[in-house]
């Protein structure tokens, strides 16, 4: 392999290099991501930082509610509802429900009435 040869090979080297940074990673990093974050909710912690118990689970009720895991209701929307954006070199990890913010950052302002408090359990 000649000088010219080998020089023309690392310049494609480096473009198909730049192109997988560009398009290929972020794919890749965003479905680790999102299975990460969907882990949150089988250990109700944000990468082991538990969450706050729920208050029906502090009086065991009858039935299903009182052992489900927190913010999980029988559809699992929320934890289903997360997904990546990949984007040129970059990925968003997102939940578009209209509830994940509240539960996510915590809110003192949910609800029917705005009364309710929602504490934080970071989930992304």
């Amino acid at each position: 392999m000649t000088f010219d040869e080998f020089n023309k090979y690392l310049k494609h080297m480096s473009q198909e290099a730049q192109e997988a940074i560009r398009k290929d990673l972020p794919k890749i990093i965003g479905n680790k991501a999102v299975h990460l974050f969907k882990n949150n909710f089988q250990t109700e912690s944000f990468f082991g930082k538990k969450w706050r118990e729920v208050k029906r689970r502090l009086k065991p009720e009858k039935g299903a509610a009182g052992k489900r895991k927190i913010l999980t209701d029988p559809t699992g929307n929320l934890g289903r509802s997360i997904r990546a954006q990949p984007s040129d070199a970059s990925v968003t990890i997102i939940s578009d429900l209209p509830y994940s913010d509240a539960h996510n950052d915590g809110t003192t302002s949910a609800g029917r009435g705005h009364k309710t408090t929602i504490p934080q359990r970071q989930f992304i």
